[in-house]
Formats: structure tokens, sequence, C-alpha cells
């Protein structure tokens, strides 16, 4: 099965999961569950240009970026699907009440949001050996499954500190994007 054609089937398999969230009963789950959809929709609707690696020409730079930003916003989706899941939520004033006395886990928060989110996509960007290894599926199962693990384990030691992760992790990512070219052109 091609990458497109997966894409697809991936993206419309979370129609029905975000149907299940919304029909959850909290408004938590309700508002993560239209998100769901909404992305897998979209996802559908646009898998040509976000799943096919040939499908963004050099001319074609906002497409990709629109590829890239809904790629940060489905890991976002997924940090919140994990933390629905685990039911460790936190309200914002517990959360900055406990970074004001940063541990061991806020540091290694803020490390592997920075070299996760904006560090590699610095690296893949300098070296066009890594740029290479970084087109195949084993290496971006890879790089998910550290992404989401490190956020889940974070969310089970130190929920704060998987927050601190998932707003360094952003802040990286969004910055590497604006400040490098579009990842179709790398």
């Amino acid at each position: 099965m091609d990458r497109v054609a997966l894409g697809r089937w991936l993206s419309l398999a979370l129609v029905p999961l975000g149907v299940g969230l919304s029909v959850g009963g909290s408004s938590t789950g309700s508002a993560l569950g239209v998100s769901v959809v909404l992305f897998g929709l979209a996802g559908f609707r646009l898998s040509h240009r976000l799943f096919d690696p040939d499908a963004a020409s050099p001319g074609s730079a906002i497409d990709a970026r629109v590829a890239d930003l809904f790629q940060l916003g489905a890991a976002l989706l997924v940090f919140a699907f994990l933390t629905a899941a685990s039911g460790r939520f936190e309200s914002l004033s517990s959360v900055a009440a406990s970074l004001r006395s940063p541990g061991a886990f806020a540091v290694v928060a803020v490390v592997a949001g920075a070299f996760l989110g904006g560090g590699m996509a610095v690296l893949t960007y300098r070296w066009g050996r890594l740029r290479a290894v970084s087109q195949t599926v084993w290496v971006r199962v890879i790089g998910g499954a550290a992404t989401f693990g490190t956020y889940l384990a974070l969310l089970v030691a130190a929920p704060s500190a998987a927050f601190l992760y998932a707003a360094v992790y952003t802040l990286g990512r969004s910055i590497a994007l604006f400040r490098l070219p579009p990842s179709s052109q790398w």
C-alpha cells in the first residue's frame, strides 16, 4: 500500500475515534473528539498533499507550510488524546506552582522538547545524509515513538513536566518551521 492510500485510511480511521470521544460525555472529551474528527476529515481530503513526498514542488511553499502545520497540530492532538486517555489533567495553577521549583523532570522535559521539537528539524535540514535517512518509514516511526513515548513517560511521572515538554516541543517546532524552508525542500 502506498503512503497516500495508507494516509487516507488512517485519516478516515480518526473519524469514528473522534465520534467515540465526543459521545464520551465530558466537555473535554467532546472538544477533543470534534478536533479529532476535523483532523481526520482534513487529512482524508488533503491526503495527496500531506502524504505524497513528491506532491509538494518547490513552487508550492504555502502547501508545504500547511502540511507542516497540520503535522504539528496532529502532534498536539495526540498529546491531548494521551492526556485525556490517562486522565492526568491538572489545573494551570498547579502546573505553574510545580514549575516554580523545577526538578529533574522539568530539565528532562525542556531538553527533550527542544531536541525532538526543533532540534531534529534543524539537524535534518543541515545534513543531507540525515535528511535521506529521515524519509524512511522506520525512522519516522521511531521518531514518533520517541516524541509521544517521552510525553507519555513524563505524563505518568510528572504531569506538569509533560505539559512543559509539550509547550517546549511546540515552540521549538514552530520556530524551526518558520525559520527554515518548508520541509518539502529539505
